[in-house]
């Protein structure tokens, strides 16, 4: 083992350590600021950061090689997803503790809560589905064949849709929740990983890592309106409240790159950390950037130009995705 190597284990640990130790808060805790949620795949652990204080509220000790995550509208629950073991887990996050874990398909992956917190919508990547399941008893009520390797999820309630993207079919797959239907596929570039939604539900934006693309689909039509290239390897995607700016990460960049939603141009980028690949914008409009090689979160103002990181906050080892909890 290399210097470089036990030195990066030995700062990880004690990272870790840190985190593992801090102060939480205690049942009927409740925020005003932006907390995030940051699945740590390594180290198995959900860390709560205050992307405001740019520090760590809590961390939770999940089941191993935890994937995706989400919360529920009121922000007392979070849903994991570990696809090595078959597991959804459900946290109790005023308890800081995994209350619930369940048996969800064959490799849960993508996940997303709808119906107020009652349903959860889940993504097989190796048995090519979408799983509906209930929250409460974790039961299966339903599922629906996709593309091949569905990775990332995102719901349209408004309009009754779930949109997933199916990466080894280079293609998104668009369900009518209410059915459990497929009703369109829309081709996109190669492997298609993340998803987000414009806030009007006109426009999906969809991370297509190996073209290193980023493909717009117009919703109304169910198809392709454009595909930009975006930076090496684009992993995450998240869109500003208003919808006027699209954010993008680029693995193997380091990078984030900001596009203008009207012109369709890349107007700004900025350089992260190490392998960066979940982003999300909090409701106050701050973004906050995964970065996986060197587990730090980045926090970022839009609105400042150029764009900068402000802040740095690290967490456990190998974030990767995150969800937005409601105060």
């Amino acid at each position: 083992m290399s210097v470089a190597l036990r030195q990066r284990l030995a700062r990880r640990a004690v990272l870790l350590a840190g985190v593992l130790l801090c102060g939480g808060f205690a049942p009927g805790w409740a925020y005003e600021t932006d907390v995030v949620a940051v699945v740590s795949q390594q180290a198995g652990v959900v860390t709560l950061v205050d992307a405001v204080a740019a520090s760590v509220l809590a961390a939770i000790n999940v089941p191993r090689v935890p994937a995706a995550i989400a919360a529920d509208p009121a922000g007392r629950r979070l849903y994991v997803t570990h696809p090595d073991l078959g597991l959804v887990s459900r946290i109790d996050v005023a308890g800081r503790r995994v209350e619930a874990s369940f048996s969800v398909g064959k490799e849960p992956f993508g996940i997303t809560v709808i119906e107020g917190g009652r349903t959860l919508l889940v993504s097989d990547w190796s048995d090519d589905a979408l799983i509906r399941v209930n929250a409460a008893t974790g039961r299966e009520t339903g599922r629906v064949a996709v593309g091949k390797s569905p990775a990332g999820l995102v719901v349209d309630e408004s309009a009754g849709r779930a949109y997933v993207a199916d990466r080894e079919s280079d293609q998104v797959s668009v369900v009518d929740i209410a059915t459990l239907r497929r009703v369109a596929t829309v081709a996109t570039g190669r492997a298609p990983f993340a998803l987000a939604l414009s806030p009007d539900g006109r426009e999906l934006y969809v991370a297509n890592v190996q073209s290193n693309e980023l493909s717009i689909i117009d919703t109304a039509t169910d198809r392709e309106a454009a595909r930009i290239r975006i930076g090496l390897m684009p992993y995450g995607v998240a869109v500003t409240g208003d919808g006027a700016r699209v954010a993008v990460t680029s693995q193997q960049s380091g990078k984030v790159a900001v596009l203008d939603r009207a012109s369709r141009q890349v107007v700004a980028g900025m350089k992260v950390g190490e392998y960066p690949e979940g982003a999300l914008i909090t409701a106050s409009g701050r973004l906050v950037v995964a970065s996986w090689a060197d587990d730090s979160l980045c926090i970022a103002e839009l609105r400042a130009s150029p764009p900068a990181c402000d802040a740095q906050v690290m967490v456990p080892a190998g974030p990767r995705m995150m969800a937005p909890l409601a105060p």
